[in-house]
């Protein structure tokens, strides 16, 4: 069996061809590999003018009456007020190599049937990652997130709802996975983040939330990588590297599938055997919640169905 050069992986890893197809029919097959895998402008009056007094308007021999003195004009304000859609920013900044976020607000959200105003809050995760969490108070919030260290890239979401932002060449900049809303009655309407028209910028999708779940509380994980560390060992049958994934990782969903064996690769290349690439999808599928994934390059080089069939580890 011939396999793509590792330079050929990494150019293909943004579309991981068969990875995502075979997704859905895996997970039914990884139930024992391990851990269980959303007017009226202002009004302009004027006074009537002033009654005549009865004294002379004229001088002898003007043409006519002199107009009467007027009050001055005076404006009222109209009794609607337009309130602008509060509008929300992330930035998510990379160069550190961890995700720090901060954000800007245009809108107040105050007026009638607004509601209080956005809130923001985000904390570091156990690796370099960061988890996102926004409160907003009505359907009419627009919130979008803005990935300087991917200019000139794209933004691309996933069947599950998670996402990505990628740079010019391909390569995974920021991962989020998939939203998690969190209205007051405690259920969980379906929110997603979809690529927006301005390049490499995401937006939050809330089309499918009814207005009374708001205000409503949406969380998201970001991160950079699937893999945090590797470490080659000796395991059963012969070597074995553990690979340790990141909180991210975990939760990556369809976007950690596509960008999981480039991150593999960039971690350590030695990785790059026949059959590694199917036992590190089977694990992302179906044994997200172990401490490691041991992957061993003397297992056959099998489908990813058949790896899931076997719960991983064929022989």
């Amino acid at each position: 069996m011939t396999r793509p050069t590792r330079a050929a992986r990494r150019a293909g890893s943004a579309t991981a061809p068969g990875t995502a197809a075979s997704a859905l029919l895996v997970l039914a097959l990884l139930a024992g590999c391990g851990g269980s895998p959303d007017q009226h402008s202002p009004s302009t009056t004027s006074s009537p003018s002033a009654e005549s007094t009865g004294e002379p308007t004229t001088e002898p021999g003007t043409p006519g009456p002199t107009p009467a003195p007027t009050e001055a004009s005076t404006t009222s304000p109209s009794s609607e007020t337009t309130t602008a859609s509060p509008a929300l920013v992330v930035h998510a900044d990379v160069s550190s190599g961890a995700v720090v976020l901060d954000h800007e607000t245009a809108g107040t959200g105050s007026g009638p049937g607004t509601g209080e105003p956005t809130t923001v809050s985000s904390v570091p995760d156990a690796d370099t990652g960061a988890v996102l969490t926004l409160t907003l108070p009505n359907p009419q919030t627009s919130v979008s997130l803005d990935v300087p260290a991917a200019a000139g890239g794209a933004a691309r979401s996933e069947a599950d709802r998670s996402a990505a932002v990628t740079s010019p060449d391909g390569r995974l900049v920021l991962g989020l996975s998939s939203p998690e809303g969190t209205a007051p009655d405690g259920s969980h309407p379906p929110v997603r983040w979809s690529a927006d028209d301005d390049g490499s910028r995401l937006v939050l999708d809330l089309s499918d939330v009814a207005p009374t779940a708001f205000p409503l509380v949406v969380t998201t994980h970001l991160g950079t990588s699937v893999v945090a560390s590797t470490s080659w060992g000796e395991r059963e049958g012969g070597r074995s590297l553990a690979v340790t994934p990141t909180d991210w990782g975990r939760v990556s969903g369809a976007t950690g599938s596509v960008f999981a064996w480039a991150d593999l690769l960039a971690a350590d290349p030695t990785a790059d055997t026949p059959g590694m690439e199917e036992q590190l999808q089977c694990h992302l599928l179906g044994a997200r919640e172990k401490a490691t994934w041991n992957l061993e390059p003397w297992r056959p080089a099998v489908s990813l169905v058949e790896y899931a069939l076997a719960r991983c580890n064929p022989t």
